[in-house]
């Protein structure tokens, strides 16, 4: 099996940025599981989309069905590589399949600052338009939390500059 790591945990924690740090430090290619699904629906569709405004077009459902997709193939590589999936790539059960016995960092970071973070982007589709912004902000975050730690082998505060994150991953490995 190829030696990837992979990491995990809820939108805007710092993974794609620690991904590419780390990335950097131990010579390995960065993969971002988003960019690697938008440019397999342009591939497919001719027209470049981002992560949020696909799943708000095809739904949930068909969404995932992409993202395991991708996922499955970006896995099969033989290059080990550092790959940074979304924030809802571990809720499924086949992907969390897909991720058993592999090495897998949980970044995580403040509720509250990761809040504020994705709040400046705007509402993403996974929200519930029907229900109040943060208590559905809240409601996700505490349905993922466990599933992040039951697949990780190590978690991962980021709450320091990303040269330390990755100076603390390095010690881990």
């Amino acid at each position: 099996m190829n030696n990837h790591i992979i990491l995990i945990g809820f939108k805007h924690v710092g993974k794609s940025t620690i991904g590419k740090s780390l990335s950097g430090e131990l010579l390995l290619p960065f993969i971002d599981l988003d960019r690697e699904i938008e440019a397999r629906h342009k591939e497919q569709h001719g027209a470049h989309i981002s992560c949020r405004e696909l799943f708000r077009q095809i739904g949930s459902d068909a969404f995932r069905a992409l993202e395991h997709e991708v996922l499955s193939d970006v896995l099969a590589r033989q290059e080990s590589s550092i790959v940074s999936l979304g924030g809802g790539t571990p809720i499924t059960m086949l992907n969390q399949e897909l991720l058993k016995g592999r090495t897998i960092l949980h970044i995580t970071s403040q509720k509250e600052s990761v809040y504020e973070r994705i709040m400046l982007s705007g509402k993403p589709a996974f929200l519930s338009p029907d229900e109040n912004t943060y208590e559905s902000f809240a409601r996700v975050w505490n349905e993922r939390m466990p599933i992040y730690q039951s697949l990780a082998t190590h978690t991962i505060e980021n709450n320091s500059s990303p040269s330390e994150i990755v100076q603390k991953i390095k010690q881990l490995l």
